[in-house]
């Protein structure tokens, strides 16, 4: 972003009119309008108030997330559906590493997989001011931007963790947007939350925006994709939760070292609804192994009873 439009957005948040900010840049209000609409398309979410003695002030709309539901439609013959899931890329951490997706195209690409499941911090953001390399979360999405990789046939449907909502909260920036504008191939579904339909059932990707957020179930999802954890584990809560290992090198914990991998997921649909899983969880050494892999058939999952299983762990 050139400083120009640093300052326009500095001058924005002091509450300036247009008039005002044409006047201290010694530019026309056209000019002015030009730069505006380039600092929307940067990401930032700026919203026109008129008043009534003609003057327009831009405000910045804090911390709006919009979440909806991703579908994708499958031949009917057609009875599984494989993807790659992903999550805490942290790029600008000193502890990221963006090749590490290079790993994930290349496996994907070899096993025919054409969507990748992304769930949440995908930049570092405004943290950790002494652990990054890319300090501004504006440079930090650039370097998603230009660096993710592409491949024609590999959609990557995407939310954002608290990591990349920070700063949509603190500074109006939307991360979600600025990569949207510039990347087809990265599809985001929401902050905090998105929901994927497959066929004729839904599943949720998930990744705490705060610790006492809990995703929001409104069709009786049995299966959450979850990120924020750094570490592959399998869970039941009300629904059958992957927590999602991390790719990068950045742990929770600064005492325990992190390998990084993702989830190879498969999804059977034999019956009409989701009705089997199979997730193999790989990681990166930097070749691929497969550690570990979980196998469940939903229906066997959906007769738990819960009570009973809260009984045996006393």
């Amino acid at each position: 972003m050139s400083e120009t439009n640093k300052l326009i957005i500095d001058l924005i948040k002091q509450d300036y009119s247009l008039r005002e900010i044409a006047e201290i840049l010694k530019i026309t209000e056209k000019q002015l309008y030009i730069r505006i609409k380039q600092i929307i398309n940067q990401g930032y979410q700026l919203y026109p108030n008129y008043r009534c003695d003609s003057e327009i002030y831009y405000k910045i709309l804090y911390g709006k997330q919009e979440n909806y539901t991703f579908s994708i439609s499958m031949p009917k013959k057609e009875q599984t559906f494989r993807c790659i899931v992903i999550s805490d890329l942290h790029i600008g951490n000193i502890n990221s590493d963006i090749k590490l997706l290079d790993y994930v195209y290349e496996y994907a690409t070899k096993n025919g997989i054409n969507y990748v499941f992304v769930c949440g911090d995908n930049v570092e953001g405004d943290y950790t001011v002494d652990r990054k390399y890319i300090k501004n979360v504006y440079d930090q999405v650039e370097e998603l931007i230009k660096k993710y990789p592409y491949d024609k046939n590999i959609n990557n449907v995407m939310i954002y963790g608290n990591h990349d909502h920070h700063s949509l909260k603190e500074e109006g920036f939307n991360a979600s947007q600025k990569i949207k504008n510039a990347r087809y191939d990265i599809i985001p579904i929401g902050y905090g939350q998105g929901t994927v339909n497959i066929k004729n059932d839904n599943l949720i990707l998930f990744h705490k925006l705060n610790e006492s957020t809990s995703p929001v179930i409104s069709n009786d999802e049995k299966l959450i994709l979850s990120g924020h954890g750094h570490m592959m584990k399998t869970k039941i809560k009300e629904q059958l939760w992957l927590c999602v290992p991390t790719l990068s090198y950045v742990s929770v914990d600064k005492t325990v070292d992190v390998i990084p991998g993702f989830i190879d997921l498969t999804l059977d649909f034999s019956k009409g609804k989701f009705d089997f899983l199979g997730a193999k969880h790989i990681i990166i050494t930097p070749k691929l192994i497969t550690i570990n892999e979980t196998r469940c058939k939903m229906k066997i999952f959906e007769n738990i009873n819960l009570d009973e299983v809260d009984k045996g762990k006393k």
